[in-house]
């Protein structure tokens, strides 16, 4: 029994080392098989790739491949998907002329992941390369799209994704929105993505809305009426999304020409009138922007084609750190301004004035008002100086 042992180990030993030299035997001619190059069309009629297009809800056309080819200890990997549709519960999110994807195979780490999957039906990614996604030509309906939920990321295995996409059209259902380009970062865990840096850069369309820009705030009822467009080129980048320090990067050009601002709050008791014959230009460097308005504020008891001259200027610096929530440094010089009072606009009058605006949740609004005229009061208004402030957002709004 002694001496059976020792020679059933031997001969088990000997079957294993068979095994492993045939395995290697197949690797090393699996190699210098791809050392030209071996292409595979991509048939959605394979039962494997059909239930993954349907998972992650992607479509694309028969035409699309995969490319391998050795290089060295890695085996590089080319995925070209033609006219792709990625969709979103059932709505079209993402479309392309086509879609590349680039990664490499390495061979010790091929070896491993499949034994990690074979053996213990698990998964080390970071055992997987970093994968290079392109997007040619891409139609972007950000509808769609969904915002990045918060996820406990410590101690996840995960690999590096880079999508990048040049000459993009970018839509928000039926509205036009402009070209673009991005580059997005991406950590992909097991079941989740997260963005971790992403430069982004949108120049808006011959046809875009002025009135669209009024949803980002608050103040703000309507800018411009339906057939007013704004023209911007616009660049935003993070280089740690995840980091708690702000790290948003705003540059571009925002113009604004000949359009009409209505505004649904005024920061006193007073009609607000609006702001027509506008015309803005911002310069944004790394988050500061240099404003400069111009504009004619509406006097309801002259004929509108006779107030052709500006009457209003507002220039100054604002800072989009936070950019839903800008801290302005400004400064308004009017003059011919006309003003009502809310509960009563028989109580009115015309006057030239200062004002600075500093101030983000809270502005603090100091200046001077030189009255040329006023009507309805029991006693004439007369020149006065002033401190207000005006409440934006509380102070314990939720970041």
């Amino acid at each position: 029994m002694k001496r059976i042992v020792p020679k059933l180990i031997k001969t088990l030993l000997n079957l294993i080392s068979t095994l492993v030299f045939f395995l290697i035997i197949v690797v090393i001619a699996f190699y210098f098989y791809l050392s030209d190059g071996v292409e595979f069309n991509l048939d959605q009629s394979n039962k494997t790739l059909s239930s993954l297009t349907q998972r992650f809800e992607i479509d694309f056309d028969e035409s699309s491949s995969v490319f391998f080819k050795s290089r060295d200890n890695d085996i590089d990997t080319y995925i070209t998907l033609a006219n792709p549709v990625i969709k979103k519960s059932g709505k079209i999110l993402l479309e392309a002329e086509n879609i590349t994807l680039n990664t490499s195979l390495d061979f010790r780490k091929s070896l491993q992941l499949a034994t990690q999957i074979i053996l213990n039906n698990n998964t080390d990614l970071d055992l997987i390369n970093p994968v290079i996604i392109k997007l040619k030509s891409p139609l972007l309906d950000i509808s769609n799209v969904q915002g990045q939920d918060a996820f406990d990321s410590s101690g996840e295995k995960f690999f590096n994704v880079s999508i990048k996409a040049e000459n993009g059209k970018m839509i928000d259902g039926e509205i036009d929105l402009g070209e673009f380009d991005f580059l997005l970062n991406i950590k992909q865990f097991s079941q989740k993505s997260i963005l971790d840096s992403f430069k982004f850069r949108l120049k808006s369309s011959e046809k875009f809305p002025a009135s669209y820009i009024a949803q980002f705030f608050p103040d703000v009822e309507k800018i411009g009426d339906s057939k007013e467009t704004v023209s911007f080129d616009i660049t935003l980048e993070d280089e740690s999304v995840n980091n708690s320090e702000i790290s948003q990067k705003l540059n571009g050009v925002i113009q604004i020409r000949n359009t009409t601002m209505r505004l649904k709050t005024f920061p006193v008791q007073l009609k607000p009138e609006a702001i027509r014959r506008l015309n803005l230009d911002l310069s944004i460097v790394d988050n500061i922007g240099q404003a400069n308005l111009i504009g004619t504020v509406y006097n309801p008891k002259k004929s509108l084609g006779l107030q052709t001259k500006p009457n209003l200027q507002i220039g100054g610096t604002i800072d989009f750190a936070e950019i839903t929530k800008p801290d302005l440094n400004l400064i308004v010089n009017g003059y011919d301004i006309y003003f009502a009072k809310l509960e009563n606009t028989n109580l009115n009058g015309v006057t030239d004035l200062t004002v600075s605006i500093i101030g983000k949740n809270v502005l603090d609004l100091k200046g001077s008002l030189k009255i040329k005229k006023s009507s309805g009061f029991l006693v004439p208004l007369t020149d006065t100086e002033f401190e207000a402030k005006h409440v934006i957002r509380s102070l314990d709004e939720k970041k």
